[in-house]
């Protein structure tokens, strides 16, 4: 390679583009042609590529400034072009203020009215009591926060108040935190506790709080406190909730619009232990309608301090069809129900929904009619004990709605343990499902104890979607299983092959199938789920084929149950 020193350009390729790449060696960054030049023509082609780069970057400087200047024009007339939309805007609506009067005055005759007094509040009148820190969760995931507890002096409704903390290690501001109370109206009178989120790798010794800006709702009218119709606070092992249903029974046209609710809990010594914030299902919940809520309540500080008493206060709007933007309804501090005492248990394992919990006592299921079967003892492939059993719908006129349980195993005395137990969606009156309970820690299961959980009622004939299933063929075969490349067992298994039809006119999505082999006593010798069918379209069928291993004596027939849902 060589290097023209007048035009700086490779003489392989004539590119402009050269890099020093080691002493006095240069590559040419698009051929990659490498020259080695003399001490002297180094140090002059040296400074010849420093002009070249500080001419570069003054063209540079110049580009973009022409571009900024370009910009600053068009911002100009940007400007200009909305301040001339706006006072058109303003000159049409002058117009038109006119004809509007008599609408204005009809809608000031409505019971929701714009607040007149000024939405400024002074900030002195939310007092603080004096914050603590706290941990928040429990073990390696427990979090530090700041708690503190703000109460209503001013007189007035507050629009969401919201608290700053400023930290501090020593003399040194380590930051700052602002949290909103967890609740949107804050009533005069009423206190809310708030968290606030600590500095995590920091060793905070003080905090100032500042009460930040205060204001009123905007469009309010007084009402009566909204209650729950029917509210339980349950507790599953570390999960604690509230659930609560909203029935709107206005006898105008008004919607409830943005209900939410505040939970706290408290200790024997009425400090606040916990708290959480939940909204409605329904974003809208219409005259004659009802909705659940559910709130999941953040204990504070050590789980295991027993909850003394809990309260409840529900925020909501009103809004019509004929009127623009929600309406805060103001009821005063009389809408917190307080209740002594604390959760309901139920075991971790059980699946409560919210409509289970709140059923009336109309629409609950009577347990006393929903029983386990005696068990049924048998061997697994493997050769261990295991234990068939069954559960039974012993009403002749209700169906039992999700039916769950958890059934305790115990041998002699000792627990070994629980199983939880889930059926269908619908177990109609004589049906049974089956459920296989296995020994952990023992050889056999002497007794059992089960929890049932809360389950709702349907009348008969219940929404269950017919299918007709068809067991085509059966074949018993024998099969092995090797453990630990070592011991070989035997066992026994049956092919069931059948078909499943949808005479209705609506598609079934999600069926499923349980297939259970009885002996020639009738007991349970061995079941399975068929849980992947596809769906099935109106007066079409699907074929399904099972793999049941049995358990128990020999099988003498063939049993099914299927779901719809």
């Amino acid at each position: 390679m060589t290097i023209n020193l007048q035009t700086l350009k490779c003489g392989e390729c004539g590119s402009g583009t050269l890099q020093r790449s080691g002493l006095n060696q240069y590559t040419c960054a698009h051929c990659g042609s490498v020259s080695i030049v003399e001490d002297d023509v180094s140090a002059r082609l040296e400074r010849v590529l420093e002009q070249v780069k500080n001419e570069a970057g003054r063209r540079l400087a110049a580009e973009q400034s022409a571009r900024q200047q370009h910009v600053g024009r068009a911002m100009g007339i940007a400007a200009i072009a909305i301040v001339g939309l706006v006072v058109v805007v303003f000159a049409v609506t002058a117009l038109l203020t006119g004809g509007r009067k008599d609408t204005q005055t009809a809608a000031a005759s409505r019971p929701a009215a714009v607040s007149s007094a000024p939405r400024s509040i002074p900030v002195d009148g939310l007092k603080l009591d004096p914050p603590r820190q706290v941990l928040v969760g429990s073990g390696s995931s427990a979090k530090p926060r700041l708690l503190v507890v703000a109460r209503n002096e001013t007189g007035q409704a507050l629009e969401r108040p919201s608290i700053k903390a400023v930290f501090y290690e020593g003399e040194s501001r380590i930051g700052e935190r602002s949290e909103s109370l967890p609740i949107g109206t804050l009533a005069p009178g009423e206190s809310a506790p708030v968290l606030i989120d600590l500095p995590g790798d920091r060793n905070v010794t003080r905090q100032e709080l500042q009460v930040q800006p205060l204001s009123a709702p905007y469009r309010t009218v007084e009402g009566p406190p909204l209650k729950f119709a029917r509210a339980r606070l349950v507790q599953q092992q570390d999960n604690l909730r509230l659930v609560g249903r909203i029935v709107n029974d206005r006898k105008d046209r008004a919607m409830l619009t943005g209900v939410e609710a505040l939970v706290t809990v408290y200790d024997d010594a009425g400090a606040v232990i916990g708290f959480g914030r939940g909204f409605a299902q329904a974003s809208e919940i219409a005259p004659g309608e009802r909705s659940a809520v559910e709130v999941r309540v953040e204990r504070i500080g050590n789980r295991e301090t027993p909850i003394a008493a809990w309260d409840y206060r529900i925020d909501h709007n009103l809004t019509e069809q004929a009127q623009q933007g929600r309406t805060r309804v103001l009821s005063g501090s009389a809408r917190v129900v307080r209740t002594a005492g604390g959760p309901e248990r139920f075991h971790p394992s059980l699946r409560l929904g919210s409509e289970d919990l709140l059923a009336d006592e109309a629409e609950r299921f009577d347990a006393a009619k929903i029983e386990l079967l005696p068990l049924v003892a048998g061997r697994d492939t493997t050769q261990r004990p295991v234990y068939l059993a069954e559960v039974v719908n012993r009403s002749t006129d209700a169906i039992a709605i999700a039916p769950g349980a958890v059934v305790s195993r115990y041998d002699g005395s000792r627990l070994d343990g629980t199983t939880a137990v889930g059926g269908p969606a619908y177990l109609y009156p004589g049906e049974r499902f089956p459920v296989l309970l296995e020994p952990r820690g023992a050889d056999r299961i002497t007794s059992t104890r089960v929890e049932w959980k809360p389950m709702r009622r349907a009348a008969l004939p219940g929404p269950r979607a017919p299918l007709e299933v068809r067991v085509t063929d059966t074949r018993a075969a024998t099969s092995s299983v090797l453990v630990n490349f070592s011991r070989r067992y035997s066992y026994k298994y049956v092919e069931v092959s059948g078909t499943v039809a949808n005479p209705t006119q609506a598609i079934v999505r999600k069926p499923r199938l349980w297939v259970s082999l009885r002996d020639a006593a009738g007991q349970l010798a061995g079941f399975t789920l068929l849980d992947n069918l596809p769906a099935i379209a109106p007066g079409e069928s699907v074929p399904f084929q099972a793999k049941v291993d049995q358990y128990g004596r020999d099988f003498a027939r063939v049993e099914t149950l299927f779901q719809s849902e």
